[in-house]
């Protein structure tokens, strides 16, 4: 998955329109080989890749 911070941020508040506070999103690719979680702590964002 090549998504950054501002695109899977992007695609978040497009499904769920906002993004929640103290929230953890999870983006898998089509075969689930890869995840990338993104974190909203309530001041910033986090991006994990794995």
């Amino acid at each position: 998955m090549r998504i950054g911070t501002e695109t899977a941020l992007a695609r978040e508040i497009a499904v769920f329109g906002v993004a929640k506070p103290h929230c953890v999103y999870l983006f898998a690719n089509r075969r689930a080989t890869r995840m990338n979680v993104l974190v909203h702590d309530g001041i910033g964002v986090w991006l994990l890749a794995g």
